[in-house]
C-alpha cells in the first residue's frame, strides 16, 4: 500500500500500569490489519501513557477506532484517537538536542520552553525526569529534548540567551547538532 492511500490515526491513552500492555496494544494495532508506525509510551506515577501513530487502509484505520472503547471496558484506559496526516519535517530546520539538568525545582522546562518558542524553535520530542543523587538523596532534574531549529536562526545568540537564563538559574545544558 502506497503512503497515498493510507489513512492515520494518534491514539492516546492512560490507564493503570501492569504487565503485559505493550503487548496488549501492539496486539490489537496487528489484529486490525494496521501499522504501529511511531510510538511513545512511558510509566509516569502509577499510570502507562501511550501514544501511538497508527496507520492503514480506510478498513483497517475503522477497526483501529473500535480499539479505543475496547481497551477503555478492558483495560480500563481512558482512551482518544484523532485523525493526522504524516507530515514530512520541513526542509528549513536544523535537527539539534538539547539537555539540561540541575536541582529540581518547579518552573526549569518553562523556562527553556520560553526560550526556544521566541526564536521559533520545534521541539520535536521531550522527556524530564526527576531522578536523586547517589549519597544526598538531592532530586536532580534533567530534560532531554529533539528540536527543530530554523536554518535561518543564529545559532550563537539562541546560546548565549540559553546560557544566560542556566546560569542564572543553576543549571548546567548542551545544545549540539544531531537528530
Amino acid at each position: 500500500m502506497g503512503t497515498e492511500d493510507r489513512s492515520y490515526v494518534v491514539l492516546t491513552a492512560v490507564g493503570p500500569d501492569r504487565p503485559g500492555l505493550v503487548n496488549e496494544m501492539s496486539s490489537l494495532v496487528r489484529e486490525a490489519g494496521a501499522n504501529l508506525e511511531d510510538s511513545r509510551m512511558a510509566v509516569l506515577g502509577g499510570e502507562f501513557a501511550i501514544i501511538l501513530l497508527i496507520s492503514g487502509g480506510t478498513d483497517a484505520i475503522g477497526r483501529v477506532k473500535q480499539i479505543g472503547a475496547q481497551l477503555e471496558t478492558d483495560s480500563k484506559m481512558r482512551c482518544i484517537l484523532k485523525e493526522t496526516t504524516r507530515v514530512s519535517a520541513p526542509m528549513d530546520y536544523l535537527p539539534y538536542r538539547i539537555r539540561v539538568s540541575g536541582a529540581d525545582r518547579p518552573g526549569i522546562v518553562q523556562s527553556i520552553a520560553s526560550i526556544l518558542a521566541s526564536r521559533g524553535v520545534n521541539v520535536a520530542s521531550l522527556e524530564s525526569r526527576v531522578t536523586y543523587a547517589p549519597e544526598s538523596g538531592t532530586p536532580l532534574f534533567v530534560l532531554e529534548a529533539k528540536l527543530h531549529v530554523p536554518s535561518k536562526i543564529v545559532l550563537s545568540e539562541l546560546r548565549s540567551q540559553l546560557a544566560a537564563t542556566c546560569e542564572e538559574e543553576n543549571l548546567d545544558f548542551t545544545l549540539e547538532a544531531g537528530a
